[in-house]
């Protein structure tokens, strides 16, 4: 097949869509199909894929003024990450060209949905028509978010191409600004009418959107995120700059603190247990005053991280003792990548839930692979106590399965999204929506 990737996110990002869209063409790569993908030139996209029968291409294209301004300030502060260990515990401060860049960026915000992103939009849509021209794909996915890339698959299902959603998680969600639900909530139901199928990270989002949309659950298919089986242990570092201390009981928590997601009752309940230790390895520090002040007084039961090279993290969450996972607060049904990436780690996890129906407790419970809790510092520090207890014993994994979790691994998920995609194209050739002589009839 010739498939087309629309992705702003995509390497050398380093957020979760970036990754999922990174593995899942590398494994369609591996299984001989041909994949481009259209992506913002926001620096090199560094595409590294193992010998192959297929190939993958990517297309930058111009970004926009300020997407070209954060790509320039990415690049310069690539230089600068290999330096940087030991960042302080108080918010990361931009020089003064960095905050008129903010300030801008956030004005633009205001008028752009569903953010500045949106001004990639006119240079995409030219290069998305000149794609389809020349690579006729014989299907098209869009990697949300951004919700400006949707519109994009709107224009190829209009010009007659076979258009698949990779929603992961809804368009309307908790943490949408106020003034652009209305329009987030009507894009999310033509979406669901629009797209020949739609993808969701897990059963609750599905659900979600049937409810709200009356979308026949047929069309939409769960694709969970994942972590990466192809890369041998051997490959991942020895991890040294960073020691842990076989008298207390570690935790490491490897990702971004994003508004939505609370570290502070957790650091709380560090901070007043004995034998515990947690080590961030985080981008930039937790950004409230209440993280500041905890830490403060921590008396070294908290270690704060820079951005470290990925074969390096994943060398230190193999040794620790207990992996953390920070819960969405107020979006129950979202399950978080980093929770995925976790379970190719054979180690247990701790996740931090603010809602009792939260889509990722229930996960982790069903297989067996760890413990949550509400956001609650005292309740969390009795838990933290028992699992100190419990390593002191040699029984921290008692009742646990930490094996290899096949279903969730890229190799896997990529010959799910193969057979997807084969089905839907194939649906598509036979229905004919597609414009005559706008593609040749490809049987594989």
């Amino acid at each position: 097949m010739r498939i087309l990737v629309v992705a702003y996110d995509y390497p050398p990002s380093r957020s979760p869509r970036a990754l999922r869209w990174r593995y899942l063409t590398r494994e369609l790569a591996l299984l001989g199909h041909e994949v481009d993908v259209l992506v913002p030139d926001l620096g090199d996209p560094g595409v590294e894929l193992p010998q192959a029968p297929g190939r993958v291409v990517v297309h930058p294209a111009f970004p926009g003024p300020f997407g070209w301004l954060v790509g320039r300030a990415n690049r310069n502060r690539s230089k600068c990450d290999q330096c940087r260990a030991e960042p302080s515990m108080a918010a990361a401060r931009l020089n003064w060209r960095g905050r008129i860049v903010d300030v801008a960026k956030r004005l633009a915000g205001l008028v752009l949905f569903p953010d500045v992103r949106a001004e990639w939009t006119p240079w995409a849509r030219r290069a998305l028509r000149r794609i389809l021209v020349e690579a006729a794909p014989d299907v098209v996915v869009t990697s949300h978010e951004p919700a400006s890339t949707l519109p994009l698959g709107m224009l190829a299902r209009r010009l007659g191409f076979v258009w698949v959603a990779d929603l992961g998680d809804p368009i309307c969600a908790a943490y949408t600004p106020r003034r652009w639900r209305r329009r987030a909530w009507a894009l999310e139901a033509r979406v669901s009418a629009l797209a020949d199928r739609v993808l969701v990270t897990n059963e609750a989002t599905r659900t979600l959107l049937v409810e709200r949309h009356g979308q026949d659950r047929r069309r939409c298919k769960v694709l969970p995120n994942g972590y990466d089986d192809r890369r041998a242990r051997d490959e991942w570092g020895e991890g040294d700059a960073v020691s842990f201390d076989a008298d207390r009981l570690e935790l490491v928590y490897a990702g971004r603190l994003y508004g939505y997601r609370d570290p502070v009752p957790l650091l709380r309940a560090v901070a007043a247990s004995d034998g515990v230790r947690l080590t961030l390895v985080v981008p930039d520090p937790p950004p409230t005053d209440d993280a500041a002040a905890i830490a403060a007084t921590a008396g070294g039961r908290l270690r704060v991280l820079g951005p470290l090279p990925h074969a390096r993290v994943l060398a230190m969450l193999e040794r620790a003792d207990v992996l953390v996972n920070l819960g969405d607060r107020d979006q129950p049904v979202r399950t978080p990548a980093k929770l995925f990436e976790y379970f190719g780690i054979e180690r247990p996890i701790l996740h931090v839930h603010s809602d009792g129906a939260d889509a990722a407790a229930g996960l982790l419970h069903g297989l067996r692979r760890g413990w949550s809790c509400e956001d609650d510092a005292e309740a969390l520090a009795g838990l933290l106590a028992d699992l100190r207890r419990r390593k002191d014993e040699g029984a921290l994994h008692r009742g646990l399965v930490l094996g290899p979790l096949a279903d969730y691994a890229h190799s896997s998920l990529g010959c799910r999204l193969e057979g997807l995609l084969r089905e839907v194209a194939d649906a598509g050739r036979h229905q004919s929506h597609r414009p005559a002589g706008t593609a040749p009839d490809r049987a594989g």
